[in-house]
């Protein structure tokens, strides 16, 4: 599919936003219950989008927490707006983003989880593909796909192909997915425990790394199909989301990656030879780059590299 198809029917997508489809689909008994859980702060701009991306998939049974931060730009309008399609919200003070993730999956109900930013997207029929997948392969606890970029107007701005999941790369080289185009079932929640509180800008990073530890290569399951998209915006807390951040030049960011690798048992990778680890998964990237992207792919991701 080209890009512009792509376009095109993320356009088509929202185009139908901010209008509320059909709340009343059929349920079968034996469809799983999605579980996701938003947090938010003040971010009124894209947050009904979000909502809606997540009420208008075409699947019968989805339960939708919001936990905002105490939002004073006008986003508790937009949650009062859809409260009776919520599952439960709550808005106040909070520890930061970590302290409501751990908040909002503590009324969770459902058999899979997702956690969804309040600027981001999932891209339509996502459910469905998700449910059927759990429902078809029972060993799988951790099911990902590929991701778009958008900017703060919803335009494309390019593709993110996921790739196979390895988690020394993860730790030594960084991020191959996305936790916005990613579920996991409940007991892999019960396993993976609660989000760390000290952590600010590296959540994701860090719930990933302990979802690795806990359940295995094996048990991640990755989708060769876009499941959401990830705005790109001046406003957003951590700009990047490229394979560099583990690393990253924000000292915060630094300091969470430190404390993550010593929680977890992996400060080797500062050492030389956890260089020479992060060098051997930079041509694992490659690989996957050109497999799934092709020539064309690698190498706009090697001119964005540079570029950024």
């Amino acid at each position: 599919m080209q890009l512009n198809t792509k376009t095109k029917k993320l356009e088509v997508f929202l185009s139908q936003q901010p209008k509320l489809r059909n709340m009343s689909l059929p349920r079968t008994s034996d469809q799983p219950v999605i579980s996701i859980v938003m947090p938010s702060f003040n971010q009124v701009k894209y947050i009904e989008k979000s909502i809606l991306s997540v009420l208008n998939q075409d699947y019968s049974y989805v339960e939708l927490i919001i936990i905002d931060g105490g939002s004073t730009d006008g986003t508790l309008d937009i949650l009062k707006k859809y409260e009776k399609y919520l599952t439960y919200w709550h808005s106040g003070p909070d520890e930061g983003q970590s302290d409501a993730l751990n908040h909002g999956f503590s009324k969770a109900s459902g058999d899979i989880y997702g956690w969804m930013n309040s600027d981001d997207l999932y891209l339509p029929g996502v459910f469905n593909k998700i449910s059927n997948k759990i429902l078809t392969d029972k060993p799988t606890s951790v099911i990902f796909g590929d991701f778009w970029s958008i900017d703060y107007t919803d335009k494309l701005i390019c593709e993110n192909y996921a790739f196979d999941f390895n988690l020394f790369h993860f730790i030594y080289e960084g991020f191959h997915l996305n936790v916005q185009a990613m579920f996991w079932t409940k007991d892999a929640h019960s396993r993976f425990g609660n989000f760390d509180i000290l952590l600010h800008r590296t959540m994701d990073y860090d719930f990933i790394v302990r979802l690795g530890l806990t359940e295995g290569k094996n048990s991640f399951k990755r989708i060769s199909q876009p499941l959401a998209c990830f705005r790109r915006h001046d406003e957003q807390k951590t700009r990047s989301h490229e394979n560099d951040e583990h690393l990253g030049y924000d000292p915060l960011v630094r300091k969470e990656h430190l404390l993550i690798a010593n929680k977890n048992g992996f400060n080797n990778k500062y050492l030389w030879y956890g260089r020479v680890f992060r060098f051997y998964y930079r041509f694992r990237r490659a690989y996957w780059y050109l497999k799934r992207g092709g020539t064309r792919y690698l190498y706009e991701r090697i001119l964005r590299k540079k570029s950024g």
